[in-house]
């Protein structure tokens, strides 16, 4: 009987000290970063170089998973609900993390419980780009025609409740002028009627909007973050016009909340190896992006700082937790 009990109090501590040594050994199978987008887009090309790289560091293998739909939440929900072991992480962008709670009557998680930051991945710039034909080299000359003509200049965004809506709403109400929105089935197809002159702006990611500006078609006036983006130093951010305006896309890799704290910091100092990487820098960049990295700590409060900026942005556009269902 006594060999019994012992027994059972030493499976009970094997039980207890399992997720340390797992932690210790981690990873000892695949890990899936789950990308709550379609293939193709920053998100998933980002995810993909970090799973390369994960791979390459931790001899394991490392999957992208896209499981698109809903806003983002599908593959979001599908990791707040997945097993807190380190082997499924969600590369998000700011609709699952900050922006959705404010849209949607109801999630299937808590964007503010469900996980815990990992790394910032990497940060998307949004950028103010008018049509030639509008007749705006500035910031300020732009607000000064769309004062001038209340209600009848028109920007473009990649649909209703999508950051690039949030972000003209977010300008239009700060610099208290009267422009129209019209919301379209995503950036490209924004960016054709933007092209053709059939709208005057748009606030939207830098990487599709680039080349576009590079050949002229588009007129860059300014970058919603603090500092000038790496890809266009010469233009201004929208905030040294507009104080305060900072809007901008970004990607970060959350976990299950109830993840050990040191598998966490495993992968978190893993990432911001991967990130500083030359080749890595080189290559984000190379589609508008920047990496960033960062403690879990350190994400965490950037992210608490971007749900303020988000829901600011929201109530300009007038939407609300009624906005989809």
């Amino acid at each position: 009987m006594h060999l019994c009990i012992l027994g059972g109090l030493a499976a009970w501590a094997l039980c207890l000290a399992s997720p340390t040594i797992a932690a210790a050994d981690y990873p000892t199978r695949t890990i899936e970063i789950v990308v709550p987008f379609p293939p193709g887009g920053n998100t998933d090309l980002l995810a993909r170089i970090l799973a390369d790289n994960l791979q390459n560091a931790f001899k394991q293998p490392v999957i992208v998973v896209n499981r698109p739909g809903a806003g983002t939440n599908i593959g979001a929900a599908s990791v707040a609900n997945s097993r807190p072991d380190g082997y499924t992480a969600l590369l998000s962008a700011p609709a699952a993390l900050v922006v959705n709670q404010f849209l949607y009557a109801s999630l299937q998680y808590d964007p503010d419980t469900s996980f815990t930051p990992v790394s910032l991945v990497g940060r998307f710039p949004n950028v103010l780009v008018v049509h030639p034909s509008v007749g705006a080299s500035t910031i300020a000359a732009l607000i000064e025609r769309a004062s001038a003509r209340p209600g009848e200049i028109n920007f473009a965004s990649s649909g209703m409740g999508a950051t690039s809506h949030l972000a003209g709403m977010l300008f239009a109400e700060m610099a208290k002028i009267n422009v129209v929105h019209v919301p379209y089935k995503g950036t490209s197809e924004s960016l054709q009627d933007l092209i053709a002159g059939r709208v005057a702006y748009t606030i939207d990611n830098l990487g599709p909007i680039l080349p576009f500006i590079q050949s002229g078609q588009l007129v860059a006036l300014g970058v919603s973050t603090k500092e000038p983006a790496a890809l266009l130093p010469g233009v201004p951010p929208i905030g040294s016009v507009l104080a305060n305006y900072q809007l901008s896309s970004w990607n970060a890799l959350v976990v299950p909340a109830a993840t050990p704290k040191d598998v966490i910091d495993k992968l978190s100092a893993e990432c911001d190896r991967i990130l500083r990487l030359p080749h890595v820098v080189e290559r984000v960049l190379s589609f508008g992006s920047e990496t960033v990295g960062g403690a879990p700590e350190q994400v965490a409060a950037f992210l608490r700082e971007e749900r303020v900026q988000w829901e600011a942005a929201v109530k300009a556009a007038r939407l609300g937790k009624d906005t989809f269902k």
